[in-house]
């Protein structure tokens, strides 16, 4: 996995990494989720496409320190 794309929230201070992308919102949600329940916070880039679904790609972003955690649990559940 490539985490280089970063995006920076600056009433937070949070560099926000990008840890998977996909064209399936659905998907992207039940990451986001999983992510949560883990207790890493987690946030979709390009969400709520309306009539462009699979269309863009939505970015899984998760905050730089919690990159290599969120890697492992993707990586433990590849099948989400």
């Amino acid at each position: 996995m490539d985490f280089t794309l970063n995006a920076r929230d600056s009433m937070n201070d949070i560099n926000w990494t990008e840890v998977m992308t996909t064209y399936d919102e659905s998907q992207a949600e039940v990451i986001r989720i999983a992510l949560a329940e883990e207790g890493i916070p987690c946030t979709i880039e390009n969400a709520h496409q309306g009539g462009f679904t699979g269309v863009f790609q939505a970015r899984v972003l998760v905050p730089e320190n919690f990159v290599h955690t969120a890697a492992k649990l993707l990586e433990a559940h590849k099948e989400i």
